[in-house]
């Protein structure tokens, strides 16, 4: 009796085995179909370098409204007023006089990320393997914000809001593909998606293999083409501006806006099951700092210990992209996002759906509203 469940498990456990094996390679053989191929994303997160010694931030991070409040007005007046509500005045309007407290910025010279000018500049990052000329003045501001490490809440939580809200899956679609090793020219096009991520059987892994439906009624405005190429398996596009849905739950939040990235560009390693590696542009200051702080209370702030106001002024200190054609002064931020895809099967919408939607030339604008 016990020879015969020994064996008859054993031909179970094969049989699940081939056919998991089956499965996998169906996946690879028809993942890349009529010349496309599709990917929505389960894991987005800030590029930010760390060294076991911290080595980064000699001078420690960044103290939060708990550690500040309290020093807001030394010397002066103590009262809720001269504190709190002072704070809170410069959380909603902040200003870019000299900051009241010292903040601490990376140092050295090491940093992740991609060279989005084709340059070398003083203040660029090499990469851990050596690449010179990496744009991401983000990491230089938010490196010694606790709240950015890996250890910290956004990290923790940041890199789950594609797999986990429905309003933030995001998806893209290769297409002209002849060969995910070597193409000299496809089209990369993003899109919101609206259904929910393949899991395994943990509930916190992603398979290939499964299927998205593009919104093509309301989520026009993130909509964008790229042209790229394959070498040797990485996938790179033009710099273009792109918005990408920054929600939460099941729809946006009220009052936040979507992330307005500017000349954002990809570089993925790609093949039938993954694609992995960077997504990297300009974050335009104002629409970052609504959308992460402004509609956010200094409560949940603490967590993190983010100073709004110190940040809002590293930020347009360290800014180094698109001049104000007034004033002259930058108003974006490098960055760079690290960030897996797992393969889908793209569904459109029929022609009638889709036309039913806004114009397909919604403006940048509409990346605040």
């Amino acid at each position: 009796m016990t020879r015969t469940l020994l064996r008859s498990a054993t031909v179970g456990l094969g049989v699940a085995l081939a056919i998991s094996a089956g499965s996998s390679a169906s996946v690879a053989e028809t993942a890349l179909k009529n010349r496309s191929i599709g990917y929505v994303m389960y894991h987005e997160n800030r590029s930010i370098y760390e060294t076991p010694e911290k080595k980064e931030c000699p001078n420690g991070f960044n103290t939060g409204p708990s550690e500040q409040i309290p020093l807001w007005t030394p010397g002066g007046n103590k009262t809720v007023l001269g504190t709190q509500l002072d704070y809170e005045g410069e959380v909603l309007f902040p200003g870019t006089s000299e900051d009241r407290f010292p903040f601490n910025y990376v140092t050295g010279n090491v940093g992740l990320g991609l060279n989005l000018d084709g340059k070398v500049g003083p203040n660029d990052f090499t990469s851990p393997d050596g690449e010179r000329g990496i744009d991401n003045q983000f990491y230089r501001v938010m490196g010694c914000v606790y709240n950015y490490r890996h250890d910290g809440n956004t990290s923790i939580n940041f890199p789950r809001w594609r797999s986990q809200f429905p309003y933030n899956v995001y998806v893209i679609e290769l297409t002209d593909v002849d060969s995910l090793a070597n193409d000299p020219d496809v089209t990369v096009t993003t899109y919101r998606g609206t259904d929910n991520l393949l899991t395994d059987a943990t509930g916190m892994g992603y398979l290939p293999g499964g299927s998205q439906t593009i919104d093509m009624r309301w989520g026009k405005k993130f909509i964008q083409k790229f042209r790229g190429k394959i070498v040797d398996g990485m996938l790179t596009t033009e710099a273009k501006d792109l918005i990408v849905p920054t929600g939460s739950y099941f729809t946006a939040r009220d009052g936040i806006p979507d992330i307005l990235y500017r000349d954002m560009r990809f570089s993925l390693k790609v093949n039938e099951t993954d694609a992995v590696g960077y997504m990297g542009g300009y974050v335009d200051v104002e629409n970052w700092i609504i959308h992460s702080y402004k509609t956010r209370s200094t409560p949940l702030q603490i967590y993190g210990q983010s100073l709004l106001p110190s940040i809002y002024r590293a930020m347009r200190k360290m800014a180094d992209g698109h001049p104000d054609p007034e004033t002259g002064a930058n108003t974006t931020l490098s960055t760079a996002l690290d960030v897996k895809f797992k393969q889908v099967f793209v569904k459109h919408p029929d022609d009638a759906v889709a036309s039913a939607g806004t114009n397909a030339s919604t403006t940048l604008a509409s990346a605040g509203n």
